[in-house]
């Protein structure tokens, strides 16, 4: 078994283009020292002779060295491992808002807007009375919670009046005072009246369940809208707040005060802009490699030299018909509000190399360059037989 080390250059000699014969895929790669490349394929041999070279002599692009000869060479090995590698896709995209953090706010019930407490631009926080309603829908809510609440008081007396006569006549038939039938009697009120306190129940919980619905709560631990503190409001006032549902960017306005508002009208678009969405185009040839979770990184005009990290988040499972691409939306991190929705931006998607995302990876140092290309060593075992060149023709 003897040692082939290929492609070594030999200087100032002119040779006719070969075939590299590829004798041994194990072994280990030649280096001088330390650093990555990767084992790509194989490149061209140097280039063609011109069309009428003087005739000359092909030399071998082979060489066998022994162990003792390698050693005295300087040559030593290091060997090529699978590690994780991915290329780069570049596409474009646009930045868009993220949402699942877009809220178009309208108020639940209708009402007269008395005050508008914020402007376009400003930044809230979650819970944050946005304005205040006077709620036609909430006061009637409140209005009939009121009612069914003093019906049920009442019908609880009538129940306690109805168990006591009940009580009463059971004592006295046992003493033969009243007829049996009396007692029947009184148990049938009894019934009734029982009868009527869960009707009453029931009531008040429909219209605390309305004046729920007329006023959202506020984030855990705050009072819910209906009862946000305004200056000279009674217990009857049917004033109310329409609160931010998040923290998040002031995007429109769509109410003054004084104006009359139905529940179908948006008063307010809100948005939380510490992460957007960046729409990517990627054509159809590069979408086996794109896979949601992956590394992806973005550049805007505004910030020349700064990229925006994030990941792909979903891949569209259609492509547009006329242009051939599928939208890629990727999530990207905003916390200082940089990115702003709609810039154009250019898009750099990990896509991993070889199965499962491992390549064989050599040093850089092993590759050699030279005027005619690049070549590297390799040490192969192999068993001789007949020797030959073979040549392009």
């Amino acid at each position: 078994m003897d040692t082939i080390i290929d492609q070594i250059d030999r200087p100032n000699v002119q040779r006719r283009p070969q075939r590299r014969l590829l004798l041994s895929a194990g072994a280990a790669a030649l280096v001088a020292g330390v650093g990555g490349f990767v084992l790509g394929q194989w490149l061209s041999p140097s280039p063609p002779a011109p069309a009428t070279p003087a005739p000359q002599e092909s030399l071998p692009t082979e060489v066998t060295l022994s162990p003792e000869a390698a050693q005295n060479y300087g040559l030593r090995t290091a060997p090529a491992a699978m590690q994780p590698l991915a290329r780069s896709i570049r596409v474009t995209g646009t930045v868009g808002f993220n949402e699942l953090r877009l809220a178009h706010i309208q108020p639940l019930a209708r009402g007269r807007v008395q005050a508008i407490e914020v402007a376009i631009g400003d930044r809230v926080r979650a819970g944050q009375r946005l304005a205040v309603l006077d709620a036609l829908d909430l006061a009637e809510a409140r209005h009939q919670l009121a009612g069914a609440e003093a019906a049920l008081n009442q019908a609880q007396a009538e129940t306690q009046t109805a168990r006591a006569a009940l009580n009463r006549a059971t004592e006295l038939v046992r003493s033969g005072a009243i007829a049996q039938s009396e007692l029947e009697r009184r148990r049938a009120e009894m019934a009734r009246a029982d009868a009527a306190v869960e009707t009453r129940r029931t009531e008040v919980e429909h219209w605390r369940e309305m004046l729920t619905r007329y006023s959202p709560a506020g984030p855990p631990g705050q009072e819910p809208a209906d009862t946000v503190s305004l200056p000279g409001r009674t217990p009857s006032d049917a004033r109310g707040g329409i609160l931010a549902p998040f923290d998040g960017a002031v995007l429109a306005v769509g109410a003054t005060p004084g104006e009359l508002v139905d529940t179908n009208r948006e008063i307010f678009t809100l948005a939380d802009l510490s992460t957007v969405w960046v729409m990517a185009d990627v054509p159809e040839r590069e979408l086996g490699a794109v896979k949601p979770g992956a590394a992806v990184s973005i550049a805007v005009e505004a910030y020349p030299g700064r990229r925006f990290p994030g990941r792909v988040a979903y891949v569209a499972d259609q492509l547009d018909a006329r242009t051939g691409t599928a939208k890629v939306r990727c999530e990207i991190p905003n916390p200082d509000g940089a990115l702003k929705v709609n810039m154009f931006a250019t898009v750099e998607i990990a896509a991993p190399l070889g199965r499962d995302g491992l390549v064989a990876v050599i040093v850089k140092e092993v590759v050699r360059c030279r005027s005619g290309g690049v070549s590297d060593f390799v040490v192969a075992e192999v068993a001789l037989g007949v020797e030959a060149d073979v040549t392009d023709r």
